[in-house]
């Protein structure tokens, strides 16, 4: 470990925030030098006793416990000094000093656009976040998400049908997992994607937390898109900040007596860009990407007929919902559900949420 990551890991769990480490390393040249001030000297710049005390100190805070604990579960440590922080998350006002990386972070090339909303969601928000994130992955874009309840793993879960990248970040250090519920997926996230924190390993999820999580899930993408969302939700925070970090807002219009759209509709009165579809998202942003391939053309040897039927009317790159399916093919639902599940079986198609399938 260097001298310099060793800093940035002292100075996060001593409490020193991005804006205040800025100003330090400004005055003083370099995050090293800021460990040889007075308390004195510290508190002229305005930042608050007990971190400066902590500053002062901080070659007795636990940091090689930190460090093995991290190295023990495969979390690496990215400092804003590093090349692969993230580029669009260092042009905020307040970029974390210090990222814990499970996985692997996206590229500089790389897009990625936030999905969020409410933790407690309609059917239809739900699967209109995992349509949509579904199919965004595959046109290669990377999901970004707060990996809480509701649209959240919505979110995370779509990307990673499409076998596309996700990204979640937490409001707690990686002791402290949260929602419980949620561990394996945050497994499934870290094995193509990643889930990060800026917070020590021994950070509790308080309610604090949850805004400061939700700059970084804005600010490492182009846009913000809020799915479903009540008039106090916390996605309303990650679309505030995305406006001040001058990225896009996009939501999705929701039901005039819904309450968990009254957030989203709201955003839509104050000039938030609408999205319907995919291709709403990709041309808001001006993302000139390329149309998701068809897959090869699949071996339909030993099907039946009405099986070819089906599988056909199932559109590759993209989720179909048996109503379009029963409607294109004329076959009455009663046994278009057995065909359906003879074709799941053939490990052909997969079966979605809210009655979606796509080809594998």
């Amino acid at each position: 470990m260097s001298e310099t990551k060793k800093c940035y890991l002292c100075a996060a769990l001593a409490g020193l925030g991005s804006v205040g480490a800025k100003k330090l390393t400004e005055t003083y040249g370099s995050i090293e030098n800021i460990s040889h001030l007075s308390v004195k000297e510290l508190r002229e710049m305005g930042i608050p006793l007990k971190t400066a005390n902590n500053v002062v100190r901080w070659e007795t805070l636990p940091w090689k416990e930190e460090l093995r604990f991290c190295e023990k579960n495969n979390i690496t440590l990215v400092s804003i000094a590093d090349d692969d922080y993230p580029h669009l998350l260092k042009e905020t006002h307040s970029p974390p000093l210090l990222l814990y990386v499970k996985g692997t972070l996206p590229s500089a090339k790389d897009i990625c656009i936030a999905i969020v909303g409410t933790r407690t969601p309609s059917v239809y928000g739900l699967r209109t976040a995992e349509k949509l994130a579904g199919e965004l992955s595959l046109y290669g874009i990377t999901i970004v998400s707060g990996l809480a309840r509701g649209i959240d793993t919505a979110a995370h879960k779509g990307a990673l049908k499409t076998k596309g990248k996700t990204l979640a970040v937490t409001g707690c250090g990686f002791r402290h997992f949260y929602p419980k519920e949620n561990l394996r997926l945050s497994e499934e996230i870290a094995k193509t994607g990643a889930v990060i924190t800026e917070f020590p390993s021994y950070i509790t999820p308080r309610p604090s937390n949850f805004p400061q999580r939700n700059r970084i899930v804005s600010g490492i993408c182009r846009g913000t898109l809020v799915v479903e969302a009540g008039q106090k939700s916390g996605a309303l925070i990650t679309a505030n900040f995305a406006l001040e970090q001058g990225r896009e807002v996009l939501a999705i219009p929701g039901r005039t007596e819904d309450l968990t759209s009254k957030g989203t509709n709201r955003l839509l009165k104050e000039g938030a860009l609408l999205v319907e579809n995919v291709m709403d998202i990709i041309d808001a942003l001006n993302l000139e990407l390329k149309k998701p391939a068809d897959k090869k053309e699949t071996n339909t040897d030993g099907l039946t007929t009405t099986e070819k039927t089906v599988l056909n009317s199932i559109h590759s790159g993209r989720q179909t919902n048996i109503d379009e399916i029963a409607l294109d093919t004329g076959i009455q639902q009663s046994l278009l559900f057995q065909v359906l599940l003879s074709l799941i079986t053939k490990e052909l198609i997969s079966e979605l949420p809210g009655k979606f399938y796509t080809r594998k």
